[in-house]
């Protein structure tokens, strides 16, 4: 057989070989043989289009030795050291602060006394007291910071900002090498578009081709709330801003806004739905962003609260401040006046003054104390002990004693699973050098 008959044999029993090759936005296939690459015909339109709204997932596989591994465990070791004595202090500060919450409320079941809203008494300055016979109106309109033409009769306004955005998801799977220890790691990375009202950075993409932008200079993505800072409740009581930031029954204010939305020089129009669309297009294109607007109507409210002095409107009005825990004496000797001034002089205290009163600063102990005094902090400004609440509707006294026992049982116990899971995770890393040693001498 002559020579060029073996050549040509040889070269169709060549194997082959498919592999991923990008261009652009698409993933197109090319068959290998020899060296020389060859585009199927079905492939060629794929480079056309490469402006798909959704790329292909990215593959990326990553080893780690088993000296690495061992490396990580030791570093996750010594977190979990330093993790165990902060679940310690949230276990033992939750059950402080709850001991302290059930006895505010024990307190404020015997004392709140239920009052009328159209009169003010003086003398009852300093007492706990609970409201429930009018509505919640706010004095003055309220108006968007970002978007100043947007303006309604309220409680409370919140405009949220979103952005046509590319995201990335990445999944992982994980394999243990049979031999040596080591371990694959296969990662996959996909990307796809939809409106977020967070900033996506795709600076940190894996891929490239991703670029998020907005097409609005100086606008940011995300919420804005504001509450009304002059609110009455009838026509002698005044709500501060802490009471008036409770009340969270939203509504969409999309009908009651009538003229345009404007940011800067850029107009928003108005859509079928909820939203305003900057620029309106029939499908979205990344950077493109879209706003909405929603209230707290007023409306029918109860409050129970420590009533205290309106010193912007004098003795005809009152009022409202926290009902904490005050030190009343053995056998609760302190009462009367006396009482009401030291209740008036703790709900006046702020949430650095709280975590002052609680926090140890006794020499050495300061230092060794740090996990503790880190939430105390986070305690005495997200959720101290007291009686402080407003909620839409008319409840009676027991529906909001009630309500009031609900919350502290659900934060409570909400607070212990979180401390025993942050314990039960630090005992684990504690663990792990000791773990994966047992697994390499097992494999």
């Amino acid at each position: 057989m002559p020579r060029i008959w073996w050549t040509f044999l040889a070269l169709l029993a060549l194997p082959t070989s498919c592999h991923v090759v990008e261009a652009g936005s698409s993933q197109l296939r090319t068959w290998k043989t020899r060296g020389v690459h060859k585009l199927l015909p079905e492939e060629a339109s794929a480079l056309k289009a490469s402006s798909l709204v959704q790329q292909a997932p990215l593959e990326e596989t990553t080893h780690e030795s088993w000296l690495s591994r061992l490396g990580n465990s030791f570093f996750m070791a010594l977190c979990g050291l330093i993790l165990i004595p902060f679940a310690l202090a949230l276990m033992w500060l939750n059950e402080l602060r709850n001991a302290r919450q059930e006895s505010i409320l024990q307190l404020g079941t015997a004392e709140v006394q239920h009052i009328s809203s159209k009169s003010v008494d003086p003398d009852l300055n300093g007492q706990l007291v609970l409201l429930n016979d009018t509505d919640a109106k706010g004095q003055s309109d309220l108006s968007d910071s970002r978007f100043p033409m947007v303006t309604l009769k309220g409680l409370r306004l919140r405009s949220t900002v979103e952005v046509y955005q590319w995201e990335e998801k990445k999944s992982e799977k994980k394999s243990k090498d049979n031999l040596g220890g080591g371990e694959t790691t296969v990662t996959q990375y996909s990307y796809s578009k939809r409106w977020s009202k967070f900033q996506i950075d795709s600076a940190h993409f894996k891929q490239s081709g991703h670029r998020n932008n907005i097409c609005i200079p100086g606008l940011k993505a995300g919420e804005q709330s504001l509450a009304n800072e002059t609110v009455r409740y009838g026509e002698s009581y005044s709500m501060p801003t802490e009471l008036v930031s409770q009340l969270s029954q939203w509504m969409d204010a999309f009908e009651l806004i009538k003229g345009p939305v404007k940011f800067d020089s850029y107009t928003f129009e108005k859509s079928s739905g909820q939203w305003f669309y900057h620029p309106m297009r029939n499908a979205p294109e990344v950077g493109d962003v879209r706003v909405c607007f929603e209230y707290v109507p007023e409306g029918p409210v109860s409050i129970m609260a420590l009533q205290c002095g309106d010193k912007t409107r004098g003795s005809s009005a009152a009022s409202f401040m926290p009902y904490r825990l005050v030190n009343r004496g053995w056998c609760g000797t302190l009462a009367g006046e006396p009482l009401k001034e030291a209740l008036l002089a703790q709900g006046q205290k702020t949430s650095t003054e709280l975590y002052e009163e609680d926090a140890c600063r006794t020499g050495p102990f300061f230092y060794l104390c740090c996990c503790c005094n880190l939430i105390t902090m986070i305690f005495a400004r997200a959720s101290p002990p007291q009686i402080f609440t407003a909620w839409h509707g008319h409840l009676s006294r027991e529906q909001c004693l009630h309500e009031l026992n609900v919350m502290g049982m659900v934060l409570k116990w909400g607070l212990r699973i979180v401390s025993w899971l942050l314990l039960y995770a630090a005992v684990y890393m504690l663990f792990e050098p000791l773990i994966l040693a047992l697994a390499l001498a097992l494999s």
